[in-house]
């Protein structure tokens, strides 16, 4: 068992890493406020995470940290680190399903440990929300000795010095390193992206590509040798509702499009692989820079300049569009609530009566997949007992059915078939 001490500890290891790894930023990234929030959902079922810094308090005090480690960090090993499930993205409905369908197996082993089960409110349930999603987002720390080799299997150096040697073309890059945050090193690469590409056509060079991993090894190596961080080099939280705005006043949609909305010249972001991390989306800004240029010049398009933090904010309007799951079927939703066994417990409409054990779910003061998340989480035991007496299993769902549900309980409400 945890003691009160070694928590701490973790606490703050898990804690500094994050700073180390990304910045003030990160914890910034997905705090996203409500009036942020509802100019870009298309339903109230669909909501932007709340606070990742609550979220992290909260995966402490709720005792998560007792079997769910992250980026091996943390004495949990019961369940999978939660830092390390990679996958292209990780919208809501996703995370409701992955905690509904494991709920049976968590308290089985919490009742193995000896882990108090607490509830949560729904706020508390949204700020969680936040921080699993944005763990996913968050590189883990560089290598600085894999760092300082790319500088020169790359070619850095042939432009660039480090503290005083090498190249004298471009600055000296030990000079970024109280920059810690990719995002910066991202708005850096594209300011100057053209400039390097002249030079390295003068010299015959090639344009070299990035990976996530070697942007922050990169990062790592810079930041160890270079100055003093410094507050002012700190970015706000990013906000959804400007970078929105920033992705069309900047021309991205005269090529980009997100989910169909804008151009169709080059990908759409809500449909190509994303990146999974802030390092991911620095990587492929930067790859893809002289195809950028090119298409630019052919479209006699100006290269619209960017402040770090305009672009900390285009960066969370694009992960934050990933969050969001597409309305959910009501027809499916009805059939998949029987199909489930939900009837047995549970009637649904605005004016019905209560089920024969649960609720009439139609009278649910809010039906979100947070709100129907944290009432499972809740009231999940009593229903797991009740579901043993009645001979039937916890159901199993995919990742739509969650979604099909919400939009069946929310027609009921409304007074829909």
């Amino acid at each position: 068992m945890l003691n009160r001490v070694n928590h701490g500890r973790i606490h703050i290891k898990v804690a500094q890493s994050f700073l180390v790894t990304a910045g003030l930023l990160v914890f910034g990234l997905l705090p996203f406020c409500h009036d942020q929030a509802v100019a870009a959902e298309p339903n109230a079922a669909y909501v932007f995470p709340e606070d990742a810094s609550r979220g992290w308090k909260l995966f402490l005090s709720k005792n998560c940290i007792r079997c769910h480690a992250i980026w091996g960090q943390g004495q949990g090993t019961i369940g999978p680190d939660l830092g390390r499930i990679h996958i292209s993205h990780e919208s809501q409905g996703m995370i409701a399903t992955d905690i509904v369908n494991h709920l049976p197996t968590m308290w089985e082993k919490m009742r193995e440990e000896g882990i108090q089960y607490k509830t949560m409110d729904p706020q508390e349930m949204a700020d969680l929300f936040a921080f699993l999603y944005f763990v996913r987002y968050v590189d883990e720390p560089g290598d600085p000795k894999e760092g300082k080799n790319l500088l020169s299997a790359k070619g850095c150096t042939t432009c660039h010095s480090i503290l005083g040697e090498g190249g004298k073309i471009g600055p000296d890059l030990s000079r970024w390193g109280i920059y810690i945050n990719p995002i910066v090193w991202a708005q850096k690469m594209w300011e100057h992206a053209p400039q390097m590409e002249a030079e390295m056509k003068k010299k015959g060079m090639s344009w070299p590509m990035l990976n996530a991993q070697e942007i922050v090894n990169l990062v790592a190596y810079i930041k160890s040798i270079g100055g003093k961080i410094q507050e002012e080099h700190h970015l706000a939280p990013g906000s959804p509702k400007k970078g929105r705005e920033f992705f069309r006043t900047k021309g991205c949609t005269e090529c980009h499009s997100v989910e169909g909305e804008g151009a169709h010249a080059a990908p759409d972001f809500g449909k190509i692989e994303f990146p999974r991390t802030l390092a991911g989306m620095a990587a492929l800004m930067w790859n893809h820079s002289p195809g950028m240029t090119q298409m630019m010049e052919m479209r006699h398009m100006p290269r619209p300049k960017m402040e770090a933090q305009e672009l900390a904010d285009i960066l969370s309007y694009l992960f934050a569009a990933r969050f969001i799951d597409p309305p959910g079927n009501p027809d499916k939703g009805a059939k998949i609530f029987e199909e489930k066994n939900c009837v047995i417990c549970h009637t649904v409409g605005s004016g019905g009566r209560d089920g024969s054990i649960g609720p009439n779910l139609g009278r649910l003061r809010e039906i979100s997949v947070v709100h129907i998340t944290n009432a499972i989480w809740n009231h999940g035991p009593a229903m797991m007992s009740r579901m043993r007496e009645y001979g039937f299993s916890w159901p199993v769902l995919n990742y739509t059915d969650l979604n099909d549900i919400i939009a069946f309980l929310q027609q009921s409400k409304k007074g829909g078939k």
